[in-house]
């Protein structure tokens, strides 16, 4: 990490990067978790879940299954995990969230919604972006699964060229 002492604004500190394991976690805190889906739609959700946590006095963790197809060993995904921790850092630390440090927390998985559910807590609070069509998408097929197994959902449907807030 760069020492950025000598700059005249200040960026926030890069938020910690976790690995973890899909097995559940403890009891804690209330959370308001917000699924990585693409930037522009995890953005937005980022923006609703501030909005959430701080009426809820919640944490916000951001969770990124990557799926990494069964052609390729499990530990080496398509898109390199360096990359991908720094996309998600880089877009946490853009959005300006208050006193709220979201965690990132990133999985390699075959199964995403699989590795979701095994990695939420039971009947957690959800936040999902994605585009609005009329033709079922996949952040829509995501939500409805978590929402069958008992998790509350938010879906925060972006308009056909929205632009985005990251530029």
């Amino acid at each position: 990490m760069k020492d950025q002492s000598n700059s005249a604004i200040a960026k926030p500190a890069r938020p910690s990067v976790s690995w973890e394991t899909a097995e559940g976690l403890g009891p804690g805190r209330l959370e308001v978790n917000v699924i990585f889906t693409d930037p522009q739609a995890t953005a937005a959700a980022l923006k609703t879940a501030g909005s959430l946590a701080r009426d809820l006095g919640a944490c916000i963790r951001v969770r990124a299954a990557i799926a990494v197809p069964y052609a390729l060993p499990l530990d080496k995904p398509p898109v390199s995990v360096r990359f991908t921790e720094g996309l998600l850092s880089d877009l946490v630390c853009r959005l300006e969230l208050g006193p709220f440090e979201p965690s990132v927390h990133l999985y390699l998985c075959r199964d995403q919604v699989e590795t979701l559910l095994q990695a939420l807590r039971p009947n957690s609070l959800v936040v999902i972006g994605g585009r609005k069509h009329w033709w079922p998408t996949a952040e829509r097929r995501m939500a409805r699964a978590l929402r069958s197994k008992g998790h509350r959902i938010v879906f925060v449907g972006l308009k056909r060229g929205t632009k985005s807030d990251l530029q």
